[in-house]
C-alpha cells in the first residue's frame, strides 16, 4: 500500500461505478532501495509512486485549482543589492582580481538563497521531491553538477565563448507540465494521461541597482536553448537521476486528481474516500523536515560585458489546465474492460 503496488507511472485512470471504484493503472514492478536511499523498481530502477504522494495529490487539489503547486528556491532583494554594490565597486579596481576570492565575496554578498513552497505542505515528501528537482537542476545549468547524460551541457558552458551580454540580465528556469490532450472515452470511464510529463522553460529577470527583480517574459536565445535541450534530454535525465523521475510522478499524481475532480470521477464511480481525501483525516502523511534555504550555491561566470549570475529558479505544476485539455479516443475503453 505504502508504494501503491510499485507503481512506476500512472498511465490510466478508470472508472467503475458497479464496483464503485476509481482505478489508477500503469506499468508496476518489485521494488527495492537504491544506493541513495529511493525506493526504485527492481527491473528499470526508476522510482515508485508513493502513497503519501498521492494522500497530498488528493487534499490540496482546491489549492492545486486556485493557484497551482509550485516551489522556487530564490535570492533575496536584499542579496541582489549587496551583490550589485559589490561588482560596481570591483569594476573601480584593476582588471587584475583574484577571481578565486572574488567569487568567495560574491557568494558572502549574495546570502542564503530562500525556499518557497505554494499549495503544498512544506514538510510532506512532495515539497521535498518539488525542492531538490529545482535545486538539481539548477545545479546541472550552472555548471556544478555535470550532467549525466550526454547532449545536455550547461548553460554557463553555452555561454562562455558568447559575446558580450547585459549584467543585469539573468535567466531563470523552471520545471513545469508537459502533456499532451487527456485521452477520454466518450462515456467518461476511461482516461490516459499521454506525453512526456515534464518540461523547461525560461525567462530573463532584470535586475535593478537596488535589488528588485522584474520579470521581462523573453528568454535570451542561449538560456532558451538550454531549456529546450533540457526537455529533449528529460527521458534520458530521469533514467539516470531519480529526483526527475520522482518528479515526474508527482506531476501525474496531482493530474489524476485535478481529473477526477473536474470530472466528478468519485461521484460517478458512487465512491466517497474520506479517508484519503480529507485534509483532516486519520491516515497522517509522514512529516518531512522543512526546507527553508539553501546557501548560496551559485554560478558566476565572467564575460566581456561583465558578471552572469545564475540562481534563480522552480516548478509549477498546473495540474488542472491539463485536466482541462481531453479528446475523446474510444481505444482507451479497450484497457477499462481488460
Amino acid at each position: 500500500v505504502k508504494y501503491l503496488g510499485g507503481l512506476i507511472r500512472i498511465q490510466y485512470v478508470l472508472v467503475y461505478p458497479d464496483q464503485n471504484d476509481v482505478v489508477l493503472a500503469g506499468p508496476a514492478e518489485g521494488w527495492k532501495v537504491n544506493a541513495e536511499g529511493t525506493v526504485v523498481g527492481i527491473t528499470t530502477g526508476q522510482p515508485v509512486i508513493q502513497l503519501d504522494d498521492l494522500l497530498i495529490a488528493l487534499r490540496t487539489v482546491r489549492s492545486a485549482r486556485n493557484g497551482g503547486i509550485s516551489c522556487s528556491i530564490d535570492p533575496t532583494q536584499e542579496g541582489y543589492q549587496k551583490l550589485t554594490t559589490l561588482l560596481q565597486n570591483q569594476r573601480r579596481t584593476p582588471s587584475n582580481v583574484n577571481i578565486s576570492a572574488l567569487e568567495a565575496q560574491m557568494k558572502e554578498a549574495f546570502g542564503p538563497q530562500q525556499i518557497k513552497l505554494d499549495g503544498v505542505p512544506t514538510t510532506s515528501h512532495m515539497a521535498r521531491v518539488l525542492v531538490a528537482a529545482d535545486y538539481r537542476m539548477k545545479r546541472l545549468a550552472m555548471n556544478l553538477d555535470k550532467s549525466p547524460v550526454k547532449g545536455l551541457p550547461s548553460y554557463v558552458e553555452m555561454i562562455q565563448n558568447r559575446g558580450s551580454q547585459a549584467t543585469n540580465v539573468n535567466p531563470r528556469w523552471w520545471l513545469a507540465c508537459n502533456y499532451e490532450p487527456l485521452a477520454k472515452s466518450d462515456d467518461n470511464l476511461a482516461w490516459e494521461l499521454r506525453g512526456q510529463g515534464v518540461k523547461t522553460l525560461t525567462e530573463d529577470d532584470v535586475i535593478g541597482d537596488d535589488g528588485s527583480i522584474k520579470r521581462t517574459g523573453k528568454a535570451n536565445a542561449a538560456a532558451q536553448k538550454w531549456a529546450n535541450t533540457m526537455t529533449e534530454k528529460y527521458e534520458e535525465l530521469a533514467a539516470q537521476d531519480t529526483i526527475f523521475a520522482e518528479l515526474r510522478n508527482v506531476m501525474d499524481l496531482c493530474v489524476v486528481a485535478a481529473v477526477i475532480d473536474e470530472h466528478e470521477l468519485l461521484n460517478q464511480a458512487g465512491c466517497s474516500l474520506p479517508l484519503l481525501t480529507g485534509e483532516q483525516s486519520d491516515l497522517v502523511t509522514f512529516s518531512w523536515y522543512a526546507p527553508r534555504t539553501v546557501p548560496p550555491k551559485c554560478s558566476f561566470l565572467k564575460t566581456r560585458g561583465g558578471w552572469v549570475v545564475t540562481a534563480s529558479g522552480g516548478v509549477q505544476i498546473a495540474s488542472f489546465q491539463v485536466a482541462s485539455e481531453f479528446e475523446v479516443d474510444n481505444s482507451v475503453k479497450q484497457i477499462h474492460s481488460q
